[in-house]
């Protein structure tokens, strides 16, 4: 789960695959870990029959698994579905129980909107690009959406585009970076939208929206300068892969592979050099 947890209970060899993530649980401390650290995208339908039978056989705690069953039934809150999962283990202390039930209770008294905001934000900080662009997506197009103000608007595109940028590349999320500068004035927003021209190879667009947007002379210098230093970076990257292999082809006494291979690496650097 990206982080070394002391498990006291069973640690079972038949995990529990959390359906939104596919992250495999196998204690009841990496149960408790994931739900106070995922808070704002934990809900009540979290808590299926299936993972209370998997904390009942599974993880030897019959007797929570039963009062689980007995809550659900009664229709319990999501409060005290996850207070008796966090009081299942010695993993967090009472006060960090109650702070987390605080925040429970901030979430609850938000708007709609800014409760899936922040569920897709979740999403987003643990790298679940799909499920926070769908998230986002589905914000945008709900009734919710009426609610937001152009700041928040533009806040929800910005990190749309972020999601899709790791899903689609930079070509999915330019326009996207775009809409979300109109609506929030953002400088971060403008700096990505920048940033996704270069990417793009738009280098006439990206001088006239320099102009368009008013960014200064320092700024768009800086900017400029900075793409330009990851663009050597990222070929110089590619050229020392390439050389890696080129030796190693040498060492293996592949000498006809070698010979194209530097051929092939000469021309394309002669290329580069005369295009300057």
């Amino acid at each position: 789960m990206g982080k070394l947890i002391l498990c006291s209970g069973k640690r079972t060899d038949r995990p529990y695959v959390l359906p939104d993530s596919g992250e495999r649980i196998y204690s009841i401390e990496e149960l408790c870990y994931y739900i106070y650290n995922n808070v704002y995208s934990i809900e009540e339908a979290m808590f299926t029959a299936s993972l209370i039978d998997w904390i009942g056989k599974e993880l030897g705690l019959s007797e929570r698994a039963e009062k689980l069953y007995t809550l659900k039934k009664q229709g319990a809150d999501l409060k005290t579905l996850i207070t008796v999962v966090l009081c299942s283990a010695d993993y967090y202390t009472e006060s960090e129980i109650k702070k987390l039930l605080s925040v429970i209770d901030e979430i609850r008294a938000m708007p709609s909107a800014r409760r899936r905001y922040l569920k897709a934000n979740a999403y987003l900080k643990r790298k679940l690009y799909s499920e926070a662009a769908a998230e986002y997506e589905s914000l945008l197009v709900s009734e919710d959406a009426i609610n937001l103000d152009p700041k928040s608007y533009g806040d929800v595109l910005h990190n749309l585009a972020i999601a899709k940028l790791h899903l689609y590349g930079p070509g999915k999320a330019l326009e996207l970076f775009r809409q979300a500068y109109e609506r929030n004035q953002r400088p971060e927003s403008l700096k990505q939208y920048l940033y996704t021209l270069w990417q793009c190879q738009d280098r006439e667009m990206f001088y006239e929206k320099l102009k368009e947007y008013n960014a200064d002379d320092e700024t768009a210098a800086k900017i400029a300068l900075k793409l330009e230093q990851l663009s050597d970076e990222a070929r110089l990257s590619g050229d020392m892969k390439e050389l890696q292999i080129l030796r190693a082809l040498y060492k293996t006494g592949k000498t006809e592979e070698f010979e194209i291979k530097c051929k092939e690496m000469l021309d394309r650097w002669i290329k580069e050099i005369r295009s300057i």
